[in-house]
């Protein structure tokens, strides 16, 4: 299969995306190094905890997002306002972002917003932490996420049913 990939492939200009590498690290690693050695227009993005370690490999770590400050002043403040102030943090933003794309109607304001930044704040600004806390908001309020993360490994763990026990 493999050799009808890299026949396929080899005549393309094209980028590769192999997600999740490290739940098959070896196998991941040789099938790179094969189709790279064997396909001059290709680029591979590989997503893993560990490096491939592959000749011509680059590293790249991804740093946790800038937390927005403890104490948002949002009392009397206006969607715009709010708006302004989540837009202004990273890590903000991707939770935010996040947990409109599971539940729409989602708003940051009043004990939603500073629950929100304490989410924020309590998972350190890690991108994957802050996306698996805002798919909570289908079935948990912002405040709740919020106050559950004191045992918050448990209540990032356990989603789908149906998928794989490595996810």
């Amino acid at each position: 299969m493999i050799e009808t990939i890299a026949v396929t492939l080899r005549s393309q200009t094209l980028l590769l995306v192999l997600d999740n590498c490290e739940h098959l690290l070896d196998a991941c690693a040789d099938f790179a190094a094969i189709l790279l050695d064997r396909c001059a227009g290709l680029t591979i993005l590989a997503t893993s905890r560990q490096s491939l370690r592959i000749p011509g490999e680059v590293t790249l770590q991804v740093s946790p997002l800038a937390l927005p400050p403890r104490s948002p002043r949002h009392g009397a403040a206006t969607e715009a306002e709010i708006a302004a102030f989540v837009g202004q943090n990273p890590a903000l933003r991707l939770f935010h972002e996040r947990a409109r794309a599971v539940q729409p109607a989602v708003k940051l304001q009043g004990t939603g917003l500073t629950a929100a930044v304490d989410i924020c704040h309590r998972l350190d600004g890690i991108p994957l932490a802050l996306e698996l806390a805002a798919a909570r908001v289908n079935t948990l309020s912002i405040e709740q996420i919020a106050q559950r993360l004191s045992d918050r490994f448990r209540l990032l763990t356990g989603g789908s049913r149906n998928a794989l026990p490595r996810q």
